[in-house]
């Protein structure tokens, strides 16, 4: 089938849209990609995708032709991939940094893609929370226009899209570093079925699911926290459960120089009550991603114990 046929597809009403085959969805973003069509059929193309949905089918073949034309840095199999959304934050702090901190000190390390300003929100990412900081926290960043150029290239359409489309859903599944375990945040609950089989379908070794802050790893503070770890059932963590004294408000207009101070604070032994305790919490989660530990609970004792935290 041409691309022409392909994309005809996808230019019916909304009830008679039709999903494409992997290999079809292949080679209308390879096209993408490459430039072979114009702006206005590549906007066609994502906008159809965004009305009608898309397949594990699908997405995999969008990420078959990114894959074609990524550089890969230096593979960390033994680091946790910090698959998190590319558009970043712009209504709450993070902790992230701290926890990452913490983590590093029982020797983990951790690996984390991204692109700046990336829509829909275009939010502060944590690449740019830990490089104003100037602390080392464990983590290895890529930046999207170094390790697939081809895809960062579309950056300018997306913004002008203002969406969310299907390069947001995949980008973060690309894992450059190609670690064996893998982190993923999320915003709705719905996904998580959707994404754990798109991971299974790509074959991570082991992967873990969070539903935290604005759509991010870090776990909600004022109610539970929706996780599910590879294999098993969905999860939900109740920070009353965790004898942990968390803060009540997290919300901020500033995110990069809030997150920054308050990282600052944690890590220097300034800061020892609820953001202390934050990113404890946090640390539990990644610890429990990495497959350490049977819970979040037995990960946060363990966090206690050998840091003195």
């Amino acid at each position: 089938m041409s691309n022409m046929d392909a994309f005809k597809k996808l230019t019916k009403l909304k009830e008679n849209l039709q999903d494409l085959t992997r290999e079809e969805a292949y080679e209308i973003f390879k096209g993408t990609l490459k430039g072979s069509f114009s702006p206005v059929k590549s906007a066609v193309f994502l906008t159809a995708m965004r009305i009608k949905g898309e397949t594990t089918e699908e997405l995999l073949g969008v990420m078959s032709a990114v894959e074609e034309g990524m550089n890969f840095p230096p593979p960390r199999p033994n680091a946790l991939d910090l698959a998190m959304n590319y558009d970043g934050k712009n209504r709450t702090l993070y902790i992230l940094p701290s926890a990452l901190w913490i983590c590093s000190q029982l020797g983990m390390e951790f690996t984390n893609h991204f692109a700046l300003r990336t829509p829909t929100k275009e939010g502060i990412t944590l690449y740019e929370v830990v490089e104003a900081m100037g602390v080392d926290v464990g983590v290895h960043f890529s930046d999207q226009k170094d390790y697939a150029p081809e895809l960062a290239g579309l950056m300018p359409l997306r913004r002008e899209l203002g969406f969310r489309s299907l390069i947001n859903t995949i980008e973060k599944f690309l894992n450059p570093f190609k670690t064996e375990r893998v982190v993923v945040s999320l915003f709705h609950k719905p996904y998580f079925g959707k994404n754990a089989d798109l991971l299974d379908q790509i074959g991570v070794k082991d992967y873990t699911l969070v539903k935290g802050v604005e759509g991010g790893i870090e776990p909600l503070t004022d109610r539970p926290t929706l996780i599910m770890r590879k294999g098993k059932e969905l999860e939900s963590i109740d920070p009353k459960d965790l004898g942990l004294d968390l803060p009540k408000d997290i919300k901020t207009d500033r995110v990069l120089e809030d997150s920054v101070a308050i990282n600052r604070k944690v890590i220097s032994g300034e800061e020892r009550g609820e953001f202390l305790s934050w990113a404890i919490y946090t640390a539990g989660v990644l610890l429990y991603a990495f497959g350490k530990y049977k819970n979040v609970t037995s990960a946060i004792e363990e966090i206690r114990k050998a840091t003195k935290l």
